[in-house]
């Protein structure tokens, strides 16, 4: 019978020991290890997903409200706007360049820092954005569905003019001065006999068939509610001394009485851009000032105390201006959906202006995405 040597295993036991203690540590260690790299991993998606995020919040903020002074860069150029910081040490930076007259390219770029500002991620996205611009069917000074008054010393001009100081305008075009879907005009008093107040190529166009309801409404697939939903301002009641302001050496565009500044030389050159859209949801009276963009009434627009308005100016009713009046040098367009006459008597001025027109038509456009493949993610 064989007797074991235990003499010679003696020690096998802390050899079994150190072996299983250093298997057993490698998988404690392999699952920290592992367990450190799956937090570090998360951690570092939840950063990128925060960054992207944040730079679509960038990118929609741009766009859902479009700044129309981004309308005056020049092809080319490039804006960074403000770097914005939300809750987490996120924050986001947007940029503009425009590509051509209506096209811009938005970016943004959203970020992920630390305590200490350093960066843990950063997105960038981009959408290709389209200036959207009413087609206005402006063909004359004024443009009326019905029933037309002159009186005094009115006058209505379809010579094209440009603003005085005004730069960048199209080759001028001269126009009707008045373009109705009715075949006369009444008269009163010698200054306007015969409308002799009234000049163009020719001077009036009457019983146009192309003056119909939908020229007041519809704008190359833009409507006049759709517009007037852009408005910047709503006005209503009487409305008195109207007049670019500033905040510093800016132009004060949440002043609601700031409708831009047409005249040039004066102190509010910051406003010069400055083309806001103006809503009346029913009849408005302008008493004095001055301002520029684009005027829409849905009732009737009252105009007097030598208010002077330059651009666009579409009332769903009728208009009338009377004592020293209003100066209106653009395109003005009356539905008179009430049926009551156009009324333009004293020192009323309708004066037709391509160069207002379409200045108030660019700079007042606001951007929207491309419909096809306008988003896209951007890689440095």
């Amino acid at each position: 019978m064989h007797t074991p040597n235990l003499v010679g295993e003696r020690g096998i036991a802390l050899a079994i020991s150190v072996f299983a203690m250093v298997v057993i540590g490698g998988l404690v260690g392999a699952t920290f290890y592992v367990g450190h790299l799956e937090q570090r991993s998360g951690r570092n998606t939840m950063y990128a997903t925060q960054s992207f995020e944040a730079s679509e919040a960038g990118l929609t903020s741009v766009l859902t409200a479009w700044n129309n002074s981004y309308n005056s860069m020049a092809v080319g150029d490039t804006m960074t706007l403000p770097t914005v910081n939300l809750s987490g040490m996120v924050s986001f930076t947007p940029a503009l360049t425009r590509l051509n007259s209506n096209l811009f390219l938005v970016k943004s770029t959203g970020r992920r820092t630390d305590a200490g500002g350093n960066i843990m991620a950063k997105r960038t996205v981009g959408a290709l954005s389209r200036l959207l611009i009413p087609s206005i069917d402006m063909g004359a000074a004024l443009t009326v569905d019905g029933a037309l008054h002159l009186g005094g010393t009115a006058e209505i001009h379809g010579i094209d003019a440009v603003p005085t100081g005004w730069g960048g305008c199209p080759a001028t075009q001269d126009v009707p001065g008045i373009r109705s879907s009715g075949t006369t005009v009444t008269t009163s008093g010698s200054g306007c006999s015969g409308l002799a107040c009234v000049d163009g190529i020719p001077p009036f166009v009457g019983g146009d068939t192309t003056v119909t309801a939908q020229t007041f409404t519809d704008f190359g697939g833009i409507t006049f509610a759709e517009l007037a939903a852009l408005a910047d301002h709503n006005l209503s009641g009487t409305v008195t001394g109207a007049g670019p302001s500033l905040t510093g050496l800016a132009c004060n565009t949440g002043d609601a009485k700031n409708w831009g500044e047409p005249f040039t030389g004066t102190a509010f050159g910051a406003c010069s851009d400055h083309f806001p859209i103006l809503y009346a949801p029913g009849d408005v009276s302008l008493s004095g000032g001055r301002g520029q963009g684009i005027l829409l009434v849905e009732g009737d627009l009252n105009l007097s105390g030598g208010v002077e308005f330059f651009g666009v100016v579409i009332v769903q009713g009728s208009v009338k201006s009377t004592g020293t009046g209003g100066h209106i040098t653009g395109g003005v367009m009356a539905a008179q959906a009430d049926f009551d006459p156009t009324t333009l008597t004293g020192n009323s001025v309708a004066q037709f202006s391509s160069c207002s027109i379409a200045r108030a038509l660019q700079l007042s456009a606001n951007a929207q995405p491309l419909a096809g493949r306008s988003w896209a993610q951007l890689y440095n």
